[in-house]
C-alpha cells in the first residue's frame, strides 16, 4: 500500500465532496435536529443526543461511503483508477479516512449540549471511531452492491434507522436487551448516555470483544459481497 495512493484519494473524496453540496448536509443534518429539539422543548431534551448520536455516526459513516464507492462505480471513474494502478486497499483506506474526520467533526457538534470532561473525551471519540469503522465497511459493502448512487441511499436509509434506532427500542423493552446488546450501535448509545448523565463509564471486555465481533462480522460480509462484485463490476 502507497501512502501517496491514499493521500491523493483522499483528497479527491474531499474535493468532490465540496463540490456536492447535498453530501455536505448529511453530515449536518443530525446535529442541526439535536439542537432544534433541545432548544424547542424543555422537558427531556436531555434525550435526543443519546438518540440521534448513533444515527448521526451510522448515517455518516456509512451513507457517505456507500454513496462515494456507488457514484464512481456510475460516473465509471472507479475503473479509470484501479487503470491507474490505484490497489483497492488504498481506495477504501483514502476514503475510510476522509469519512472517519468528517464523521469525528459532525459527532464534535454534539458537545456543546452534552456534560463532558476529562476522560470522558477519550472514550467520547474512541467510541466513534469504533462505531464508525464498523458503519463504514457496511458502507464499502452496499456501495459496490449497488449499480448507481440512488440505490446505495435508498439502501442505507432503513438500515441507519433500524440499526440506529434499536439501541432506544432496546433500553424501553427488557425483553430485547438481549440482543440489541450484541449490535455495536448499541454500546455506542450506551457509552453516550453513560457521559451524559454524568454516571461512571463503563469500557470493559464485553464491550471491546461486540465491537471486535461486530467488525469481523462486516468485514466477512463485505469480502463476501467483494468477491462476487469486485470494484468495477
Amino acid at each position: 500500500m502507497k501512502l501517496y495512493h491514499v493521500t491523493a484519494i483522499f483528497k479527491k473524496t474531499l474535493r468532490d465532496m465540496i463540490r456536492n453540496k447535498k453530501q455536505l448536509l448529511f453530515f449536518l443534518m443530525f446535529p442541526a435536529m439535536t439542537y432544534l429539539f433541545y432548544a424547542t422543548m424543555k422537558d427531556g431534551r436531555e434525550m435526543f443526543p443519546t438518540v440521534f448520536l448513533p444515527i448521526n455516526v451510522l448515517f455518516c459513516s456509512m451513507n457517505i461511503m456507500a454513496s462515494v464507492i456507488a457514484e464512481e462505480k456510475e460516473k465509471g471513474t472507479l475503473r479509470s483508477l484501479i487503470f491507474a494502478n490505484i490497489k483497492p486497499l488504498e481506495y477504501f483506506v483514502g476514503n475510510g479516512l476522509f469519512v472517519l474526520l468528517a464523521s469525528l467533526i459532525s459527532c464534535s457538534l454534539f458537545i456543546p449540549l452534552i456534560n463532558i470532561s476529562g476522560i470522558n473525551y477519550l472514550y467520547f471519540y474512541v467510541s466513534i471511531i469504533l462505531s464508525s469503522l464498523c458503519s463504514m465497511v457496511l458502507g464499502a459493502t452496499i456501495g459496490i452492491s449497488v449499480k448507481n448512487q440512488m440505490a446505495a441511499n435508498g439502501m442505507c436509509a432503513p438500515i441507519t434507522i433500524v440499526i440506529g434506532m434499536l439501541p432506544t427500542f432496546g433500553a424501553m423493552n427488557e425483553s430485547m436487551q438481549s440482543i440489541t446488546k450484541l449490535l455495536y450501535s448499541t454500546r455506542f448509545a450506551d457509552t453516550i448516555a453513560e457521559i451524559i448523565n454524568q454516571t461512571s463509564v463503563t469500557i470493559d471486555y464485553k464491550i471491546i470483544l461486540t465491537y471486535i465481533i461486530n467488525f469481523i462480522i462486516c468485514i466477512t460480509v463485505f469480502s463476501i459481497v467483494y468477491r462476487k462484485k469486485k470494484l468495477d463490476d
